[in-house]
């Protein structure tokens, strides 16, 4: 599998190291300052190799580039998928270009929150990234070891995991949520911001992989 990650700045280069470590991986950069509206994305210079992959990570966290990049995959990439939520672009939008061109648009507010996709040319790589899952094993009340069996994209997981081990049982889910804020996370910060969702989501899986 053949996985195509869009770099704009600092965003991006994490994933492109943790997917590396499982697959063929593309990398092609924008330029960090783009015009807030580009006119004629049309002119975008792309490299089609971009295009010769079977899913395509977007961190240009601009809606004319994703809109071009959907446009472009048509009948080439089987899924383009979109962390960064608004600033992606319009979900609704995204989604109708993306049906438009017979390509699986996935648009998430943050990596961790992006699903399993049960398809079989694309099934390998949503088993390996995507919402974290951990196998826990624990040794009078203590955690003796945390396997990341799905890891965000961002590599987030692996490093609570690490974290993780020593640790009483009890106070592992709340700092499982803290260890992702200080990974550092790139999501939004703020009282509303997504950043508070990655760490629900990193609390909940180890609550649940404790449970099971």
């Amino acid at each position: 599998m053949r996985v195509g990650v869009v770099l704009r700045g600092k965003y991006g280069r994490r994933a492109v190291k943790e997917i590396s470590e499982f697959f063929e991986v593309y990398t092609y950069e924008l330029p960090q300052n783009l015009p807030e509206i580009i006119d004629e994305p049309e002119e975008l210079h792309f490299p089609e190799e971009l295009f010769k992959c079977d899913v395509i990570v977007s961190y240009a966290l601009h809606p004319d580039v994703n809109y071009e990049i959907i446009r472009r995959a048509a009948g080439k990439v089987k899924y383009v998928l979109l962390p960064g939520g608004a600033k992606s672009g319009s979900k609704k939008q995204l989604e109708e270009l993306g049906k438009k061109y017979g390509v699986n648009v996935l648009v998430e507010n943050i990596c961790c929150a992006t699903p399993k996709i049960d398809d079989p040319d694309v099934k390998e790589f949503f088993e390996k990234f995507g919402m974290p899952e951990f196998e826990i094993e624990v040794e009078d009340g203590i955690i003796k070891s945390v396997k990341v069996k799905r890891s965000s994209i961002c590599g987030s997981s692996k490093f609570v995991a690490e974290k993780l081990v020593g640790m009483r049982v009890d106070e592992a889910p709340t700092k499982a949520g803290y260890l992702t804020q200080i990974y550092p996370c790139f999501a939004s910060r703020g009282i509303d911001g997504k950043i508070h969702r990655a760490a629900h989501i990193h609390k909940r899986q180890v609550e649940k992989a404790l449970k099971d």
